[in-house]
């Protein structure tokens, strides 16, 4: 594909959404663009089992980019290649919750088992392993000995997980480490290239005329991930098949024009979330002010409005106080050291990252 866009073949089935529903399309892909680059090598190191210390493989990144379709892809091509290997697939939820019930009944052997001896252990959605109030402790602790006997016996694990395991709440130190001795990855929602091939992929597979300049066209006007772009593509197909037309450059400029969709944050969105999230007033965290309390939730605000959304440094200075580029990506240098070492700013940061973008 062009524009540097790479498309991954899988086993398994695409989920697309729809009205709603759920349904299966058959082959699987994963497109990837320039950014998510390290998507290909992160594959390939799997599916070649190449002992370059990349496991544990950890996929994290907002809901919507790809990361349950791409550790399934990963586990079912992985299982077409190894017949015989043992290959375990859960979510941080069940697994606390099977080592509940192994525990309860005395066949936590048995549980063991399963987990250390498989070939590859794909585990979803590591930060509601957190949220498990009842054990929580036992069961992170029992997924950092089961990472390690993986490791040790030259198995592979992939997780999945909204952050990186640093900034998920309530996630041990032992197991944030093991989680980050592997490679970690992020997925961002596709770029404009990735959006189109994207696009042409989707209306292959459903069968929808989209030449590719239409398919340009389009991907220019959506930002989103590929369950909206597929949702954007079969509304457009179904009300030009009413019609009894095909897609042209006038039904999706229509389209675009008139689509309801999530509004990106603004920076004035971003301070006053962190203002109310830090009992602040808003004027303050805009401010110049150099009290602690400001300094720590001016800085969480520049670095969600710098690493989530799309402001730049010159907007941000402006924004908040009137500062230079040095002095902003200082803020921003000073709030990722924060995240290393303190509990309370990357719980800020991830409720308020699930606040803002994910509404």
């Amino acid at each position: 594909m062009a524009g540097g866009v790479v498309d991954i073949p899988l086993e398994g089935s695409v989920v697309a959404v729809l009205s709603g529903q759920q349904r299966a399309v058959a082959p699987c892909h994963f497109v990837v663009g320039p950014e998510n680059h390290l998507v290909e090598i992160a594959v390939h190191a799997v599916l070649s089992e190449a002992s370059d210390g990349y496991s544990p493989l950890v996929l994290y990144g907002p809901s919507g980019t790809g990361k349950s379709h791409l550790a399934r892809g990963l586990a079912s091509r992985w299982k077409s290649q190894h017949h015989r290997d043992r290959v375990v697939s859960t979510t941080a939820v069940d697994f606390a919750r099977e080592l509940a019930d192994a525990i309860e009944t005395q066949a936590v052997e048995e549980f063991r088992a399963k987990y250390r001896q498989a070939s590859l252990l794909v585990l979803e959605d590591l930060g509601m392993l957190a949220a498990r109030k009842a054990g929580k402790l036992s069961a992170q602790e029992e997924l950092v000995h089961t990472l390690d006997a993986a490791v040790a016996r030259g198995g592979w694990v992939v997780v999945t997980a909204s952050a990186a395991p640093s900034q998920l709440p309530g996630i041990m130190p032992s197991l944030q480490s093991r989680l980050t001795a592997g490679l970690l990855v992020p997925l961002a929602c596709p770029g404009p290239d990735a959006r189109t091939a994207i696009l042409q992929v989707l209306a292959a597979q459903r069968k929808v005329e989209l030449p590719a300049s239409l398919a340009r066209q389009l991907a220019e006007g959506l930002v989103g991930t590929v369950p909206q772009l597929s949702g954007a593509l079969m509304l457009l197909a179904a009300r030009q098949q009413l019609q009894g037309k095909k897609i042209d450059e006038r039904a999706i400029r229509r389209y675009l024009a008139h689509r309801e969709g999530p509004r990106e944050p603004s920076l004035h969105d971003i301070a006053l979330a962190t203002a109310r999230y830090f009992t602040l007033k808003l004027a303050d965290v805009r401010s110049a002010g150099r009290g602690r309390a400001l300094v720590t939730a001016r800085g969480v605000a520049v670095y969600l409005a710098r690493r989530y959304g799309q402001a730049s440094l010159g907007e941000l200075g402006s924004y908040f106080g009137g500062r230079d580029h040095a002095t902003v990506l200082h803020s921003c240098r000073q709030t990722e050291a924060l995240l290393e070492r303190d509990a309370a700013i990357r719980e800020a940061v991830y409720d308020l990252r699930e606040e803002l973008w994910k509404r």
